[in-house]
């Protein structure tokens, strides 16, 4: 087993562990609104600075000019999924639902298994799969926490939940696996392609799920801001360690 490998399994086995943490607290505790705003916005920030000061610097590293077409094709993407094919469940409370139960499940799976072709690819450049991997940690648990609580409002019971939950936790890791496995052997500009790729789904993810928390709802908007740079703030503090 070679060291991206392990690496990539570990990461795995947090991001399951962070999911089933998000999942459970709905179910055990009285959901803190105030907190899970202040966890949006910071996974806000992590995404937003993961695409701009990592994932599209490397890409251009291997190849330059070009990660125009697949940016905006990975931002496309999720967005088209998103809007028009399977909306998910948004933290947000002025959101509108249009899916529930099981269809939310479905499209936060379709949505884990594309940010895990980020993790996937990611790995293949040094240190670049740290950041990554943060970038899907910190984003996990609030989607993680909107399901779960989506799914206690329409009633579902507790081993339903946990089951929906257990499944929505290895998209990620599924979705990993098959982009490592497909692109160990083959040529730099495959792994920045894929690199661009994430990059734009992630923007998406920042932009449209995410950022509108940051100024949504009066109350605590100052903590959201503060929550939203430390995100940035964290994600700029690890280029020093490349």
């Amino acid at each position: 087993m070679n060291a991206n490998t392990e690496q990539l399994i570990w990461y795995s086995i947090m991001i399951i562990l962070v999911a089933w943490i998000g999942g459970i607290i709905p179910i055990r505790y009285r959901k803190n609104k105030l907190i899970i705003h202040l966890f949006i916005s910071f996974g806000a920030g992590i995404l937003l600075g993961a695409a701009f000061l990592h994932m599209i610097p490397d890409a251009s590293e291997y190849i330059g000019s070009k990660l125009g077409v697949p940016l905006l094709i990975g931002f496309l993407t999720l967005y088209i999924l998103e809007k028009f094919v399977m909306v998910h469940p948004c933290p947000a409370e002025s959101c509108e639902y249009h899916t529930v139960g099981q269809a939310a499940f479905i499209g936060l799976s379709v949505h884990s298994l594309i940010t895990g072709l980020a993790l996937g690819a990611g790995i293949m450049v040094p240190r670049l799969g740290f950041v990554v991997f943060l970038a899907i940690l910190l984003h996990k648990l609030p989607a993680s926490l909107s399901l779960s609580s989506l799914l206690i409002k329409e009633e579902y019971a507790t081993g339903k939940i946990l089951l929906i939950i257990f499944a929505f936790s290895v998209m990620v890791p599924t979705g990993a696996f098959i982009t490592y496995l497909f692109i160990q052997h083959t040529t730099h500009a495959v792994v920045g392609t894929l690199i661009a790729f994430s990059g734009g789904t992630f923007l998406h993810i920042s932009a449209d799920d995410l950022l509108p928390e940051v100024h949504h709802h009066g109350q605590g908007r100052i903590g959201r801001l503060f929550a939203f740079f430390a995100g940035l703030a964290i994600i700029w503090l690890v280029t020093f360690l490349r």
